[in-house]
């Protein structure tokens, strides 16, 4: 299952049960499909990853207050739900 985040951030659930976050640059991919980056992050759970995703796209972001921060935490998490979701729905 692959399920890419927003531009840069993709999460990856392997068939061994091995979670990767891929942090990459431009969504480009090699000719075999495969997502090229330099930055993989393992999980043992998609929760894990997400949280991970969250805290590095609030790192790269302008965030000053905690109204923005609260704000931005609940848009990630809104939108990786809605993803999933569809994810979900497409393979029934």
């Amino acid at each position: 299952m692959e399920i890419k985040l927003d531009s840069h951030y993709t999460i990856v659930g392997g068939r061994n049960g091995q979670i990767r976050l891929i942090k990459h640059v431009d969504n480009q991919k090699q000719k075999n499909g495969k997502i090229t980056s330099n930055d993989i992050l393992y999980f043992q759970t998609f929760g894990q990853a997400v949280k991970t995703y969250i805290k590095k796209s609030a790192n790269e972001s302008n965030i000053k207050t905690f109204e923005e921060l609260a704000a931005f935490i609940d848009g990630k998490l809104k939108g990786v739900e809605l993803k999933i979701n569809q994810i979900t729905e497409n393979s029934k």
